[in-house]
């Protein structure tokens, strides 16, 4: 869907991602890198025209480990973030 957005850290297992439902969306999926925050998430699903915007906004704080789920914005856009569960 145009306003859901999925963010996948690399080292998930294929396990991990079809119990999420991940599997189908895994080639769109951006994936997460270990020094971001959930400021570069914002502003990659366009809820943020920057990083640094996003930051100012409260945004500047660790993803959270497991299975993430947000609406956000003006438009309502569905964010969801499988991370590492460590």
């Amino acid at each position: 869907m145009f306003n859901e957005f999925n963010f996948i850290h690399p080292k998930m297992s294929e396990k991990d991602m079809k119990s999420f439902g991940f599997w189908e969306d895994k080639d769109s999926a951006w994936h997460i890198e270990d020094v971001w925050c959930m400021a570069h998430i914002m502003h990659l699903a366009g809820v943020f025209p920057s990083v640094g915007i996003a930051r100012k906004n409260g945004w500047n704080k660790p993803i959270s480990n497991g299975f993430s789920e947000f609406t956000v914005g003006k438009g309502k856009k569905k964010v969801f973030i499988l991370n590492n569960f460590a």
